[in-house]
């Protein structure tokens, strides 16, 4: 693992997060990190990063003898020649090409997003691009361990239309660093805001009139959701009446079963094969 202070540079690891689209980290926690607002974790202690490093190795010769071929472990770092904020290191190259090959380990949740589509977890795609486009490549592929057995590999292009576009997202979001503009939240840094305003001050902000038409929507938002909660309780209650003491309903649409235990969950299959279940509290 890198010692750099990370504070200093956006990581390829990291462009997903100042994009949008990274499932671990949002861009307004991202400027967070940079701007030392917040502490990034601690990683050093992590079962789970330990073992992710050490199977990486194990890919990594994986995909060696899958396509017989030498993999270098390639620990030069790159960086933009226009801002320097922006770099990358290389998990492996494979010897005598201008391919590069990125190692990665995800948990059995993880198997959907990688092997039910031709397409990769758009996280995983700008990483790889923004590797391709600061080392000058052309050729990119991701080897992948899902769940601890089962491997997978995949391989893309290097694009030069979205990696500017990368680049140009990239410098916006190191001005707000540099100048300490926050990116606008989002619906998971709700809980986030603890962590970014851990104290409350003494006084009240002066907010503009924009501000009380979201307060107002937030207001109606929560009425709505405990009638919807209420409408909820109640629909579940007629279900479970009608069910009885037997397995469950048989309607010309839907088939419906219960197990009257606590935590249970009703299932409801759609009779066009779809499945849809909804958890319910007791």
């Amino acid at each position: 693992m890198s010692t750099r202070d990370r504070t200093k540079f956006v990581g390829a690891s990291e462009v997903a997060a100042v994009m949008g689209i990274s499932p671990y980290k949002t861009p307004l926690q991202c400027w967070a990190e940079k701007t030392g607002e917040v502490q990034p974790p601690d990683l050093s202690d992590n079962q789970a990063v330990e073992w992710g490093t050490r199977l990486e190795r194990l890919v990594s010769k994986k995909f060696a003898e899958e396509h017989g071929v030498k993999l270098i472990a390639y620990k030069k770092r790159y960086v933009h020649p226009e801002y320097p904020f922006l770099s990358c290191e290389l998990d492996n190259i494979i010897a005598g090409t201008d391919s590069l090959v990125e190692i990665k380990t995800v948990n059995a949740w993880a198997w959907s997003s990688w092997e039910n589509a031709e397409e990769l977890p758009d996280h995983v795609v700008v990483q790889v691009m923004m590797q391709l486009g600061l080392s000058k490549r052309k050729k990119g592929w991701i080897a992948c361990l899902c769940g601890g057995q089962k491997y997978i590999e995949k391989c893309i292009e290097f694009d030069q239309e979205m990696y500017e576009g990368m680049v140009e997202k990239c410098a916006a979001f190191w001005e707000m660093v540099k100048n300490k503009i926050p990116p606008v939240a989002e619906s998971d840094d709700n809980s986030f805001m603890i962590e970014l305003f851990p104290t409350a001050g003494a006084d009240l902000k002066e907010a503009s009139a924009d501000m009380d038409s979201s307060i107002a929507l937030l207001q109606e938002m929560k009425g709505q959701i405990k009638d919807l909660i209420a409408d909820k309780s109640e629909i579940e209650a007629k279900i479970k009446a009608v069910i009885g003491e037997n397995l469950g309903l048989d309607t010309p649409e839907y088939i419906v079963k219960w197990i009257p235990v606590k935590g249970s969950t009703f299932t409801v299959v759609k009779k066009d094969s779809r499945m849809l279940k909804v958890k319910k509290k007791g």
